[in-house]
């Protein structure tokens, strides 16, 4: 499957095989600016301007969990790989850490100077990884909450990061035209 997010606030799941649209996942109230299918393949991630981070089922397109308390859009939203918890970037300037068993907020990560427009949780979902319009990549510990680095270089913001499988490395893109690793 095919995910993608819309300007009209819906989601849709598409079949890769035919391009025909599936199911339409409705519940957000503004633009859907990010989607992310978890690593166990159940679930679908998706971040709004309506300030809210959402999991959907796959299979059947029902809502399960919906977390609303960003104080600005929500760009940025994924599930850890143990599937413990959720990560939001947004343009509050911080990265949040959700439960998934209850659905309330268990951290929130300052010291992004400008909008969260990225994150991504390392495969053993001890560390976070975020982008910013600050133009810096910072690394997170989920278990204390704690930056323990910060990655510059960047010359414009830094629009998207993941990490390696291995959790080896680090990657960003951003609007310099420039991806580092």
């Amino acid at each position: 499957h095919v995910v993608s997010g819309s300007n009209d606030s819906s989601v849709r799941v598409w079949s890769l095989e035919s391009g025909e649209c599936l199911r339409t996942l409705s519940g957000h109230t503004a633009k859907a600016t990010s989607v992310c299918v978890t690593p166990d393949g159940k679930h679908v991630v998706t971040g709004s301007e309506d300030n809210s981070v959402r999991v959907w089922t796959l299979g059947s397109g029902e809502s399960v969990r919906a977390v609303q308390t960003h104080t600005s859009d929500v760009i940025s939203a994924c599930e850890t790989a143990d599937g413990k918890h959720l990560v939001s970037g947004s343009m509050d300037n911080t990265v949040r850490v959700w439960s998934l068993d209850n659905g309330e907020c268990v951290r929130i990560l300052c010291g992004h100077t400008a909008w969260v427009t990225s994150v991504c949780a390392t495969a053993d979902s001890k560390f976070v990884v975020s982008g910013s319009n600050d133009l810096s990549v910072r690394v997170w510990s989920l278990s204390s909450g704690e930056c323990v680095r910060t990655l510059t270089g960047h010359t414009h913001w830094v629009t998207a990061v993941c990490v390696t499988a291995d959790g080896k490395y680090v990657i960003s893109g951003a609007a310099d035209n420039t991806v580092r690793v």
